[in-house]
């Protein structure tokens, strides 16, 4: 264990799956001590005992990314318990594929709140922290769809699109105080969740899609958050990493 975050404390939103998942426990695994946020209390309650099992430090906390009130909640328990919070990753995404025209305005409404609004959340609750800390890293979740263009999928593409966008204008405005923002754009990624929706010819198709020709997976993501945090990566703010296996430069 290298323990790249070590005295570091992370809010890890959408920590109990997935990629969120691999984050939370690749970041224990670094030294950090982690808030896994999550809607549902069993998920987050697994996260943190597993990492807490592993010798590391965790705690569950329930909420609801897209409710600025919970996010602030989620930094001041954090706080409490461990510090302030040097490491942010807005990772919660509540999404639905289809054509625009079937989708209605409930379900473009939480695409926006817990995609787009609850990065903005996550960075008001946590700027404050960093600067009495004295500087800190925040990882947003984006998409190759932020740049390419994605059938069935105008929202989500809009939605990643702004995430890159705040990514860039967080890193010049948060800069100034030792605050580094970058993003991860993540190729297809053989995710539960998408194991569970996509067919087997779904994923073959994907991955011969793909340069390299094999599937992301969560623990790809995992490590590419863990660098972008580290001070390994000191110098790069404002930057979005696509770890796709070179899917997004193949077809742009």
């Amino acid at each position: 264990m290298s323990e790249r975050l070590r005295g570091k404390v992370a809010l890890v939103t959408g920590g109990g799956m997935g990629i969120g998942r691999a984050i939370c426990e690749a970041y224990a695994r670094e030294g950090a001590a982690v808030g896994v946020f999550d809607l549902k209390t069993e998920i987050a309650d697994d996260v943190a005992r597993t990492i807490c099992d592993a010798g590391g430090r965790a705690m569950p906390i329930v909420g609801n990314a897209a409710k600025r009130t919970d996010i602030f909640a989620a930094a001041d328990a954090l706080k409490a318990e461990f510090g302030p919070v040097t490491l942010l990753v807005n990772n919660a995404m509540y999404n639905r594929y289809g054509p625009l025209e079937a989708q209605d305005e409930k379900t473009i409404g939480l695409m926006i709140d817990v995609g787009f609004k609850g990065v903005i959340w996550g960075y008001q609750a946590v700027i404050p922290q960093m600067r009495e800390a004295g500087g800190g890293a925040i990882v947003n979740i984006a998409s190759p769809s932020a740049v390419i263009a994605m059938k069935d999928g105008i929202m989500y593409s809009a939605i990643k699109a702004a995430v890159a966008a705040a990514t860039r204008s967080g890193a010049a405005e948060f800069g100034p105080d030792n605050i580094r923002v970058t993003a991860i754009a993540p190729g297809p990624t053989q995710t539960d969740g998408a194991m569970r929706v996509v067919t087997e010819d779904g994923w073959e198709r994907r991955r011969e899609r793909i340069p390299i020709r094999r599937l992301g997976k969560p623990s790809d993501m995992a490590d590419a958050a863990v660098f972008l945090a580290s001070e390994e990566a000191s110098f790069i703010t404002g930057d979005m990493l696509f770890v796709d296996g070179g899917i997004t430069y193949a077809f742009s």
